[in-house]
């Protein structure tokens, strides 16, 4: 690839270095046309390699007047090529003054984090869970989900600060600040409303590379006098196979100690139908897209009986997030579903409004 890459950016009066893996940089004079240096790149690489082993993606930053030093520059090159790693079909990205706030706004969130933990400006809400299989739908369980209050910003949106978080190593710690919160509000629950509302909290790749991982947990839920089973993990079904075999091993013995587990998101990772037989869960958490479109007979519905269908198998409940509308629900309900997430029910919710739902 670097031989490839090379004879063509020569070519053009550039230079070009390997930084890590596969990322390479190019400094080169300014070109109106990038889509053209990335055809040529590429037919330079096909016939170097097969067409199917590469697929490229183009960060660029100009920096006409050269204001600023080279690697910031670089930097914002690769910032530029990060932002579009998911985005498929997209092969081009060029750093505009979006970016640039973008990256003053990160830097403050970052800047800001220790002292938002400090303060207690997360705030921890709770999104109902509700079991449909009965005439009525009964409150079950809730699932924990962190909200930020800003002193200058206001409410910044998960989607903006956990990314950013997970990118910068900082996400263990709000996890276990979550983790605390929720464990310390399942005990007020019993205290005020005399009723045990089991919370589940989300539980990253991350988070279970930690040694002390399950030594923490079990701290915080002795501490506040609460048992296993009423404090459940939620797991990414991509976490299950990053690295299988640890995260195998560190789920059963949480559900020896009595925590129920949780498979979160299932159907958008990319888990193998033989190796759910080996993955230990308590119950299957179905991904929103799943619910999005379905109607009587459509092939979105013919997706959800087969989920269905695969927990039946392995003999754990279905929980469907994301559901917002009455048809969904009836849908749901009809199929076998057992247990409902989403706005049709609630939103999520501090955790004084659930004394609404005390029996």
């Amino acid at each position: 690839m670097a031989d490839g890459l090379r004879s063509i950016l020569l070519k053009t009066g550039g230079i070009a270095g390997r930084k890590d893996a596969d990322t390479f940089f190019a400094y080169i004079p300014h070109v109106d046309n990038y889509k053209a240096l990335l055809e040529k790149i590429n037919e330079k690489l096909s016939s170097l390699l097969k067409a199917s082993e590469t697929r490229l993606r183009l960060g660029v930053y100009t920096d006409l007047e050269k204001a600023l030093p080279l690697l910031q520059r670089f930097d914002h090159a690769v910032q530029a090529c990060n932002s579009i790693r998911s985005k498929a079909g997209e092969e081009i990205c060029i750093y505009d003054n979006k970016m640039a706030e973008q990256e003053v706004f990160n830097a403050h969130l970052l800047e800001d984090f220790e002292t938002a933990i400090e303060q207690k400006q997360f705030k921890v809400q709770y999104q109902p869970k509700f079991n449909i299989t009965g005439d009525k739908p009964v409150l079950c369980s809730a699932e924990a989900l962190v909200r930020w209050i800003h002193p200058e910003l206001g409410f910044v949106r998960p989607d903006l600060f956990i990314p950013l978080f997970e990118e910068n190593g900082l996400v263990t710690k709000l996890d276990r600040y979550v983790w605390e919160e929720s464990a310390k509000q399942i005990a007020r629950w019993k205290k005020e409303l005399g009723m045990t509302i089991p919370v589940s909290v989300n539980v990253s790749r991350v988070d279970i590379a930690a040694p002390d991982m399950t030594d923490f947990i079990t701290k915080i839920v002795k501490e506040n006098g609460l048992s296993p089973s009423e404090y459940h993990l939620e797991i990414t079904e991509s976490a299950y196979t990053s690295d299988s075999k640890h995260i195998i091993e560190v789920v059963e013995n949480l559900r020896s100690l009595g925590h129920k587990i949780e498979m979160d998101d299932f159907g958008s990772g990319y888990s193998s139908l033989n190796m759910l037989t080996s993955m230990p869960i308590d119950a299957l958490k179905m991904d929103k897209a799943f619910i999005r479109n379905i109607k009587p007979g459509n092939k979105e519905m013919e997706l959800v009986n087969l989920v269905l269908k695969i927990a039946q198998t392995l003999g754990v409940p279905v929980v469907a997030e994301g559901v917002e509308t009455e048809d969904e629900c009836k849908l749901l309900k009809e199929a076998g579903c057992d247990i409902i997430q989403g706005y049709y029910f609630s939103k999520p919710i501090p955790p004084e409004e659930f004394e609404k739902y005390k029996a």
